[in-house]
Protein backbone atom coordinates (compact mmCIF):
# COMPACT_ATOMS: atom_id res chain seq x y z
CA UNK A 1 0.00 0.00 0.00
CA UNK A 2 1.30 3.52 -0.84
CA UNK A 3 2.01 5.94 1.80
CA UNK A 4 2.55 9.51 2.11
CA UNK A 5 4.80 11.22 4.71
CA UNK A 6 2.57 13.93 6.08
CA UNK A 7 4.06 17.54 5.97
CA UNK A 8 1.66 19.37 7.65
CA UNK A 9 -1.04 19.12 10.49
CA UNK A 10 -0.97 17.86 13.78
CA UNK A 11 -2.81 16.50 16.80
CA UNK A 12 -2.73 20.08 18.16
CA UNK A 13 -6.22 21.67 19.37
CA UNK A 14 -8.06 24.81 17.46
CA UNK A 15 -5.92 27.47 18.33
CA UNK A 16 -7.98 30.78 20.15
CA UNK A 17 -6.51 33.74 17.92
CA UNK A 18 -8.23 35.79 21.48
CA UNK A 19 -5.87 34.29 24.02
CA UNK A 20 -2.50 36.63 24.84
CA UNK A 21 -0.59 33.54 24.38
CA UNK A 22 -0.98 29.63 23.12
CA UNK A 23 1.84 27.11 23.41
CA UNK A 24 2.57 24.32 21.38
CA UNK A 25 3.47 20.84 23.03
CA UNK A 26 4.98 18.10 21.61
CA UNK A 27 4.28 16.89 17.64
CA UNK A 28 1.51 14.66 18.04
CA UNK A 29 0.52 15.12 21.46
CA UNK A 30 -2.91 15.04 22.61
CA UNK A 31 -4.66 17.38 24.50
CA UNK A 32 -7.35 15.80 27.00
CA UNK A 33 -10.66 17.90 26.44
CA UNK A 34 -9.85 20.02 23.97
CA UNK A 35 -11.82 20.21 20.55
CA UNK A 36 -10.21 20.00 17.23
CA UNK A 37 -11.94 21.38 14.25
CA UNK A 38 -10.86 21.22 10.85
CA UNK A 39 -13.87 22.64 8.49
CA UNK A 40 -15.74 20.21 6.33
CA UNK A 41 -19.04 18.53 4.70
CA UNK A 42 -21.54 16.51 6.14
CA UNK A 43 -20.07 14.51 8.79
CA UNK A 44 -20.73 11.15 10.82
CA UNK A 45 -20.44 11.67 14.26
CA UNK A 46 -19.24 8.62 17.05
CA UNK A 47 -17.47 7.80 20.09
CA UNK A 48 -14.94 5.23 20.90
CA UNK A 49 -14.55 4.31 24.85
CA UNK A 50 -11.33 2.41 25.06
CA UNK A 51 -12.82 -0.48 27.48
CA UNK A 52 -9.41 -2.42 27.21
CA UNK A 53 -6.76 0.07 28.16
CA UNK A 54 -6.39 1.94 31.57
CA UNK A 55 -5.16 4.56 29.75
CA UNK A 56 -4.64 4.84 26.07
CA UNK A 57 -1.41 5.91 24.76
CA UNK A 58 -0.86 8.78 22.35
CA UNK A 59 0.48 5.43 19.53
CA UNK A 60 -3.27 4.55 20.58
CA UNK A 61 -4.97 7.75 19.52
CA UNK A 62 -2.67 7.54 16.85
CA UNK A 63 -3.86 3.98 15.99
CA UNK A 64 -7.33 4.61 16.37
CA UNK A 65 -7.62 7.71 13.71
CA UNK A 66 -5.23 5.86 11.27
CA UNK A 67 -7.87 2.96 11.24
CA UNK A 68 -10.73 5.15 10.98
CA UNK A 69 -9.00 7.61 8.15
CA UNK A 70 -8.60 3.99 5.99
CA UNK A 71 -12.24 4.69 4.97
CA UNK A 72 -13.21 8.47 6.07
CA UNK A 73 -11.30 11.59 6.74
CA UNK A 74 -12.02 12.25 10.66
CA UNK A 75 -13.09 16.53 10.51
CA UNK A 76 -13.31 16.85 14.36
CA UNK A 77 -11.91 14.60 17.49
CA UNK A 78 -11.82 15.11 20.68
CA UNK A 79 -10.13 12.85 23.22
CA UNK A 80 -11.30 12.72 26.42
CA UNK A 81 -9.24 11.23 29.51
CA UNK A 82 -11.53 9.74 31.90
CA UNK A 83 -9.37 7.07 33.65
CA UNK A 84 -10.69 3.34 34.53
CA UNK A 85 -11.08 2.11 30.97
CA UNK A 86 -13.69 4.94 29.92
CA UNK A 87 -11.52 7.65 27.89
CA UNK A 88 -13.16 8.26 24.90
CA UNK A 89 -12.30 9.16 21.08
CA UNK A 90 -15.56 11.64 19.57
CA UNK A 91 -15.07 12.28 15.87
CA UNK A 92 -16.76 13.12 13.20
CA UNK A 93 -15.74 11.69 9.72
CA UNK A 94 -16.26 12.13 6.00
CA UNK A 95 -18.23 10.87 3.90
CA UNK A 96 -21.52 9.35 6.21
CA UNK A 97 -22.01 5.84 6.08
CA UNK A 98 -18.28 4.93 5.36
CA UNK A 99 -18.22 3.11 9.22
CA UNK A 100 -20.62 1.95 11.14
CA UNK A 101 -20.50 3.08 14.64
CA UNK A 102 -23.00 0.99 16.42
CA UNK A 103 -21.39 -1.36 19.06
CA UNK A 104 -20.14 -4.24 17.32
CA UNK A 105 -20.22 -2.59 14.32
CA UNK A 106 -17.52 -2.70 11.54
CA UNK A 107 -15.25 0.40 13.24
CA UNK A 108 -15.59 -1.01 16.35
CA UNK A 109 -13.84 -4.76 14.85
CA UNK A 110 -11.32 -2.86 13.17
CA UNK A 111 -10.33 -0.97 16.11
CA UNK A 112 -10.10 -4.00 18.02
CA UNK A 113 -7.73 -5.49 15.68
CA UNK A 114 -5.70 -2.65 14.96
CA UNK A 115 -5.58 -1.79 19.10
CA UNK A 116 -5.37 -5.03 20.36
CA UNK A 117 -7.64 -4.59 22.97
CA UNK A 118 -11.44 -4.21 23.11
CA UNK A 119 -13.62 -0.53 22.26
CA UNK A 120 -16.82 0.05 22.31
CA UNK A 121 -18.31 2.28 19.60
CA UNK A 122 -21.25 4.58 20.16
CA UNK A 123 -23.33 6.82 17.54
CA UNK A 124 -22.99 9.80 18.93
CA UNK A 125 -20.33 12.46 20.13
CA UNK A 126 -20.26 14.77 22.75
CA UNK A 127 -17.54 18.21 22.23
CA UNK A 128 -16.64 19.92 25.33
CA UNK A 129 -15.28 23.14 23.46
Amino acid sequence: MAQTTRVHGDFQPVMNYDASSYTVGAVNAVTSAATVQPQGPKLDFGTITFTGATSPSTTDIKTAIDTIQQLATVYLYEYTEVGDNTDTLAVAVYPTGAWSFTNGGDLDAALTAALGYAVTTGTSATFTN
